[in-house]
């Protein structure tokens, strides 16, 4: 069972158009109805159904990571145990930026304003080496929507890929937990309803909206990076059961 953790939801209009986080994430995980459970932060104090997860997905949101005390609530307490149990996790954009404060990181406004629409992201040598993403081209186009970033690592973090400016975009935490800046969920017209939503802001920060999006791309990284995700779940649960038996004998 892959719990999906819901810190918020995609934009209004977004989510009548094409609907919402997990919508995407199941879509490209191909998960099937039992293979997966939605749980809502909220105040991150109530905790999921108490049940064996075998991955989360921590998806993205509209608010900002740092206007939020996390740090010490239950939810943020309980996802600490599944990344110290070795639980496969994956933090989306919000989620990312949220597993980096956990572990010691901290987080800001980008320097640069809102970043959005496609951007090409670039894989460090650890990123090249990585089971997540190491099957990727060394540099590939990703979709971005984010006003904040992380700026600084947690001391056990590694960095996995920046974009052409410096920005955090993947971080390892630990051996089976990653963080992805950009939105591995997204595909080309929902990057671009996005641009459209947030239009007369993107506008008054002095951007080209029609060039923003002139610019986005179809590419299929996202879905390559969510199956390849699932399979690590898949991985790890074999490894479990082969040692949980290997200890029964």
């Amino acid at each position: 069972m892959v719990l999906i953790l819901k810190t918020g939801s995609a934009l209004a209009n977004v989510r009548f158009a094409y609907g919402d986080f997990e919508d995407w994430i199941v879509g490209k995980m191909r998960l099937s109805e039992l293979g997966y459970q939605v749980h809502l932060a909220g105040d991150y104090e109530t905790l999921p159904i108490d049940q064996p997860y075998s991955g989360i997905v921590i998806t993205g949101s509209p608010l900002m990571v740092t206007d939020i005390p996390i740090k010490g609530s239950n939810l943020c307490n309980w996802l600490l145990e599944q990344q110290g149990n070795g639980i496969p996790i994956l933090g989306i954009c919000f989620g990312h930026q949220l597993l980096s404060i956990l572990n010691g990181g901290s987080v800001g406004y980008n320097f640069s304003g809102t970043i959005i629409g496609s951007a090409r992201t670039y894989l460090t040598k650890a990123g090249q080496n990585d089971k997540l993403l190491g099957k990727l081209s060394p540099d590939f186009a990703v979709y971005k929507s984010h006003r904040q970033s992380v700026s600084e690592l947690p001391e056990s973090a590694e960095m996995l890929a920046t974009d052409h400016s410096g920005i955090i975009d993947a971080v390892k935490f630990n051996s089976n937990t990653w963080g992805v800046q950009f939105h591995p969920e997204f595909n080309a017209e929902i990057t671009k309803k996005y641009i459209q939503e947030k239009q007369d802001e993107l506008y008054a920060e002095g951007f080209n909206v029609q060039e923003l999006l002139d610019q986005v791309v179809r590419v299929d990284y996202g879905d390559r990076i969510l199956i390849r995700f699932k399979e690590i779940v898949y991985e790890n649960m074999i490894a479990d059961s082969l040692m949980v038996t290997k200890m029964s004998c």
